[in-house]
Formats: structure tokens, sequence, C-alpha cells
């Protein structure tokens, strides 16, 4: 059976929830005079962001950090699978991480997954989208920003909303990771050891790369597994991967 720490570590997408909920109501980042100012320069319907890089927490799994949309299109969006076909999370990579709906071709558009999903939007009154993806270093997309409206964004506005949105995104994201990370308590020290052992050295190696004893990193090694609730270093490791705590 895992341990109760183990378990609550690993509960980052409940962790998330709660912590958002926290945030929405206290923390700057999360107030929305920001996009009304950004709306006053470049006008749009509705907006979003959404997903962050913890387990089961990308975009796409209904973690929602702020938007505007009519609330019973988004839980319609999730509930019927077509998230799944959405040609703006399907077809952008990190090398084109941005697309406007304007942009789909459009025998993509002819899919009948793709026509049930505009059925979908249409009947929540939501006009073409574009979004701006975010990426995580290992080539996995964790997150979104998005837009509404029915006319085409020029290419001038794409650009600052581009800017914008990857910032913003990181502003949303950081008090989530923060509090994720506190929660466990790791130092720097820890850290720095286990981002190393991540890569495969040796506690010897490590040691010469910090200047640290060989002891003194295997006491860093059993207290950062005692904090993970792992039970071994390897497991300790790839926990910490799966958290986003190290890359």
């Amino acid at each position: 059976m895992p341990s109760y720490v183990r378990t609550r570590l690993l509960a980052a997408r409940e962790f998330a929830i709660e912590e958002l909920a926290e945030l929405r109501m206290h923390h700057p980042a999360y107030d929305q005079a920001i996009i009304e100012s950004l709306r006053k320069i470049i006008p749009f319907d509705y907006f979003f962001f959404s997903g962050v890089d913890l387990d089961n927490c990308h975009t796409g799994a209904n973690m929602v950090l702020m938007s505007d949309m009519p609330a019973a299109g988004i839980a319609a969006y999730h509930a019927s699978g077509l998230v799944r076909a959405d040609p703006l999370l399907t077809l952008v990579t990190a090398d084109r991480p941005d697309l406007s709906w304007f942009d789909v071709p459009a025998d993509v558009k002819a899919r009948p997954e793709v026509r049930a999903l505009m059925r979908l939007l249409d009947d929540h009154h939501i006009p073409p989208r574009v979004i701006f993806s975010q990426w995580n270093a290992a080539g996995e997309l964790y997150g979104t920003a998005g837009y509404a409206r029915a006319a085409a964004f020029s290419e001038e506005e794409m650009t600052i909303l581009s800017w914008f949105s990857r910032r913003f995104h990181l502003d949303l994201c950081e008090p989530v990771l923060d509090g994720f990370n506190q929660q466990i308590g790791l130092t720097s020290g820890e850290k720095a050891c286990l981002d190393l052992a991540s890569r495969g050295l040796t506690s010897e190696e490590i040691g010469e790369k910090l200047d640290l004893t060989t002891e003194t990193v295997n006491s860093y090694m059993k207290l950062i597994t005692r904090k993970l609730g792992a039970r071994n270093r390897g497991q300790a490791i790839a926990d910490a991967l799966r958290l986003n705590l190290i890359r």
C-alpha cells in the first residue's frame, strides 16, 4: 500500500484544483483586469488559459486556469470527448505552436468528428478560436492560451497575442508549481543532487560536480526518497520527473 505522503504527492490534479480555487480569489496574476486591458487593444469575445505541467493537468484534461468562455460550452467540450479531435490541439507542434481556426485545412474541417465539434461550439455561440500552445522540455503539449472572435486576427494581432499569452500562461502556472514543490520541501542542494542523479550520475560523480562528499550526496538522496515517499532512489527519480520537480 502506498504511504499517505506518497498518495498525497502523486495527487497532483487534486492539489492543482484546490490551489487554483485559492489563487483565483487572491493572487494578482489572476486579476481579470489584466485580460481586460489586453481586450482594449485587441478585441475578442472570449479567452481561455488551460493546463499546468503536472501529472494529469495538461491541456485536454479540463484543467482551466482562467476563462470567460461559456461554462456550459466548456463542460460539453470536455464531456463529449471531442477535445481529442480538436484540430487546434492535434495540428499544433512545438515548432508550430500557434494556430487559428481559419488556417485549419478544409479536409480536416470536413471530418465527421470535427464537424461534430463545430456544431457543439456553434450551439454554445463560441466563435472561431486561435490558440497559442505551451510545450515542456520533454516535447509534450501541456498548456494553451486561446481567444475567440468571428473575424480572423491580423498578423500583427497574432504576434502580440503570442507574446502576451506565453508570458501570462507562465505567470498563471508559477504559483501552482511553487505551491506543489513547497509541499514536498526539497532544498536547493537536494534538487541539484536529484537532477544530476536523473541524468545517470553516481553519488561520487554528483559529489565532484557539486563539490560535496559522497556521504553528503547519499544523505541527500535518502532524504529525497523519504520526502517523496518512494521505496528507493530509482523510484524517487522517476516520481520527481513525473511530478515536474526536475526535467
